[in-house]
């Protein structure tokens, strides 16, 4: 008789539970919901995680891949913006390999008439622990580095700049995760302004050349040098007998003196090419210590010393 009634307590223990189980599951399923973006979620999609700020907030908007320098995450290129955020992470379909994700967002981006500021795949994006814990701090996000893709995106509807950053990852289970954190900044950031060289060297002395970056290992690219080499022969003509210095900046995963001496390795790969047509080059690397707000940039700058004495007396 005890032996019953012991069963029949345990059993309807059970039941009780499980009922109070499927109650806080039901509710947290039905909290749980998406948070409106300007890509919308793939139809198929099952949402994860879900925030958003209820104030705005600063925040790096990456435009690179992410290292770790003497245990600090450091960028070659980031913006810093103020603004709302808001993040949504997706369970992608199973069907749906990480390349197929990331064509399935760049599609998106193609149709809404948004512009990829920077992307990278694999190891080309740093280390994944980075993103997955020092980024995003989102642990279902974890994944080795040879699965991993991130796009940085800038778009515009009705007249509002959204910001997003998108990284796919596919895990040791196949199940592939897509994170989309976007930004609306206060104020609208700007890309790929057009600048007017020569009138800039005139004027100031000194210019940044716009959308030449070299690699933490101070290489530049086959066609940042053929946009180098054409600028050399036509906006820069009008300085060639002037001394122009060419100053690299890099940043990366290594120390101070390496770095120094990547950015050199940079500036003489820009002396080559402008020598080649005529300009008097003097080639000068500052690695990362020449920083932009505090933050090191990896970046390609031309100065005129003349032209900067004018200008200051």
């Amino acid at each position: 008789m005890n032996d019953r009634i012991s069963v029949k307590k345990i059993s309807t223990s059970r039941v009780w539970f499980f009922g109070f189980a499927c109650t806080l599951l039901g509710q947290f399923s039905f909290s749980l919901h998406a948070s409106e973006q300007v890509i919308p979620a793939h139809p198929r999609a099952e949402l994860e995680l879900n925030k958003v700020s209820e104030e705005d907030e600063p925040v790096n908007f990456i435009l690179s891949s992410a290292q770790r320098i003497r245990n600090e995450v450091a960028f070659e290129r980031v913006i810093k913006v103020f603004g709302s955020v808001s993040s949504n992470t997706y369970r992608m379909p199973s069907d749906l390999k990480r390349s197929d994700t990331t064509d399935w967002f760049k599609g998106q981006i193609a149709s809404l008439g948004g512009e990829i500021e920077f992307e990278c795949e694999q190891r080309d994006c740093g280390r994944a622990t980075i993103w997955t814990s020092d980024i995003f701090g989102e642990r279902v996000l974890s994944a080795s580095d040879v699965n991993q893709n991130y796009l940085a995106v800038a778009l515009d509807k009705d007249d509002v700049q959204h910001l997003l950053m998108i990284y796919v990852v596919e895990r040791s289970n196949r199940r592939v995760y897509a994170h989309v954190v976007e930004i609306l900044p206060r104020e609208r950031v700007a890309f790929d302004i057009p600048v007017d060289i020569s009138s800039e060297l005139l004027r100031r002395g000194t210019v940044r050349i716009p959308n030449v970056v070299p690699d933490s290992q101070g290489a530049i690219s086959t066609e940042d040098l053929e946009n180098l080499t054409v600028l050399a022969e036509t906006e820069l003509q009008e300085f060639a007998d002037e001394e122009i210095y060419v100053i690299c900046h890099v940043n990366g995963p290594y120390s101070t003196e390496e770095l120094l001496e990547h950015s050199r390795s940079c500036a003489q790969q820009i002396q080559k090419v402008f020598e080649e047509k005529g300009l008097n080059v003097v080639p000068f690397g500052t690695g990362p210590l020449s920083p932009i707000e505090q933050t090191p940039v990896s970046r390609v700058e031309l100065v005129i010393p003349r032209l900067l004495k004018q200008e200051l007396e």
